[in-house]
């Protein structure tokens, strides 16, 4: 990704273009989070966005980072005391401020006080009742805090129909500002035809175990990517390997432990019922490409979502997708993916990874079904949903100003 490095000058020449007449590039102004965080899926929401506007060449985006781990003290120094000082800034030499999540929400006040327009990414809508350690716990009562804030804002965009439900019912926010723009996917996980595929899988499988000692041989390898917490139900995913006790079949979890209680019950029900589970923290966008392209199939069983970024990307992968039959997959993948109707009964997960283990002509359908689904989401549809509300609210602000 071309990103500008963090407190890059935005503000800089900021006058530069005042007198370019209505038709000049719109700048905009993108706060993300902690750089070393950009692998994971609400930064990559905002990443592939910002590089499909900027190629259109209307618009001119300056990113704003976090030069810190996400765990530090240095993370939230930036966040809590250097960011609001930046969105006073940036927010009068900018048409328009874009939050890439929720957590930033206390800054919609700044971007006001400095008479600049913002928009706010809404991933996730806080749920009572997911939270099982302290890190969890703070992070859903802070989140849970500024969501009214978040309804402030001139534009919501909501990553699926699922989750704008669930943020017009939980916060007063008017109708005409809040709006759908799906997750964005570039083809950097794209796989070859269906008929090369085995050539890809066992590329990607030596890889593999050249890079991590992974030995995957013929097995069936379930993959699943993404942060281990509470939402992630992964505990009913070990606990549906245990009851399905067949040695043929590998798990791979991919993904940051937020939750470490989770990885530790999680390691011990697989050392315990002797499951074939590799666990693997930060990798690289290369190393995640060779893993979906390892896999036989994609497993999500989360509880929660916003859009659920990795089972779009696992289509475009050729995976076959088992998921928990949410109304965000349904939003997201309609019928091209095998849905768990009860997602916290370890049964029920193993009827269907053995389903799919089973039955060649249900995994093909689901593949080829995957890869027609997931081009609704190519970085060239979503940018155009998302230009046209850009340009909405610039108008707005430009008619303001004549």
């Amino acid at each position: 990704m071309n990103r500008n490095p963090a407190f890059i000058g935005a503000e800089e020449d900021g006058d530069n273009h005042s007198n370019a007449g209505q038709n000049r590039a719109a700048r905009i102004a993108w706060f993300l989070g902690p750089r070393s965080s950009s692998w994971n899926g609400v930064s990559q929401h905002s990443l592939v966005m910002i590089d499909a506007l900027r190629a259109n060449g209307d618009f001119i985006v300056d990113t704003i980072e976090i030069p810190a781990e996400a765990r530090s003290f240095m993370r939230y120094w930036w966040q809590l005391v250097l960011y609001p000082i930046r969105a006073l800034r940036v927010a009068r030499t900018h048409e328009i401020v874009v939050l890439y999540q929720e957590d930033l929400s206390f800054l919609i006040p700044f971007v006001r006080v400095a008479g600049g327009r913002v928009c706010i990414i809404f991933h996730h809508v806080q749920r009572r009742g997911q939270a099982r350690n302290v890190i969890e716990v703070i992070k859903s009562m802070y989140i849970s805090r500024l969501q009214p804030l978040a309804a402030t804002a001139d534009l919501i965009f909501a990553p699926s129909h699922s989750t704008a439900r669930e943020i017009s019912q939980t916060l007063e926010v008017k109708t005409n500002r809040l709006h759908v723009v799906p997750n964005p996917f570039d083809n950097r996980y794209e796989s070859a035809t269906t008929h090369s595929q085995p050539v890809v899988k066992l590329k990607a499988r030596a890889t593999l175990l050249h890079r991590f000692g992974i030995a995957m041989g013929d097995a069936f390898v379930l993959l699943n990517v993404g942060s281990d917490e509470t939402r992630k139900n992964n505990i009913t995913l070990l606990h549906a390997l245990a009851r399905l006790a067949r040695k043929d079949v590998m798990l791979i979890r991919v993904g940051n432990p937020i939750n470490r209680s989770n990885r530790a019950e999680c390691r011990r029900i697989a050392d315990e019922s002797n499951l074939n589970v590799c666990f693997i923290d930060k990798i690289d966008a290369e190393d995640l490409r060779d893993f979906y392209h390892a896999a036989s199939v994609y497993v999500s069983p989360s509880i929660q979502e916003g859009f659920g970024r990795t089972v779009i990307e696992a289509q475009m992968a050729g995976l076959p997708v088992i998921a928990s039959d949410l109304p965000v997959y349904r939003d997201t993948m309609g019928i091209s993916f095998l849905a768990v109707g009860e997602p916290t009964n370890p049964e029920a997960w193993a009827t269907a990874i053995n389903q799919l283990a089973s039955d060649r002509l249900l995994a093909s359908r689901l593949t080829e079904q995957g890869r027609e689904n997931s081009r609704r989401f190519s970085s060239d549809v979503v940018a155009a949903i998302l230009d046209s509300k850009l340009r909405g609210l610039i108008a707005e602000g430009r008619a303001c100003i004549r």
